[in-house]
């Protein structure tokens, strides 16, 4: 399995710690400054919906997280939906399928991610 950055495609190229923190210090202090009702730091995403996501896109270059809320007026229930993206473009359907947005067997979208907060990991660098 590759270790370094030189063994990693350059699409799949780690960060350091330093730049990951750097990164989410600046996403906190900006939710601080903006006294935004949404504080999310972070979602945890099962391994799970990766490999369901590329068990069934084997020819996905990415995935596309967008965020949504689970209740428009709750800002802490936000959620993220994953979405397969293949040739640049999202791929919403499964192959093959109907197209039928409220068909769960049609859809190529997923989300069992959970926010942080509430259900944050203990305290590290990047979750102070």
């Amino acid at each position: 399995m590759p270790t370094t950055n030189d063994e990693l495609p350059e699409s799949g190229r780690k960060i350091t710690v330093t730049e990951a923190v750097r990164l989410t210090t600046n996403w906190r202090t900006y939710l601080d400054d903006s006294e935004c009702d949404f504080q999310t730091k972070a979602f945890l995403i099962p391994i799970a919906s990766i490999k369901n996501l590329l068990a069934i896109n084997p020819d996905a270059e990415g995935v596309r997280a967008y965020i949504g809320l689970n209740d428009a007026d709750d800002a802490m229930s936000g959620k993220l939906v994953l979405v397969p993206v293949v040739d640049g473009e999202d791929v919403i359907f499964l192959p093959g399928s109907n197209g039928d947005p409220d068909v769960e067997n049609d859809s190529n979208v997923y989300d069992r991610s959970q926010n942080c907060p509430p259900d944050c990991s203990t305290p590290n660098e990047l979750n102070p």
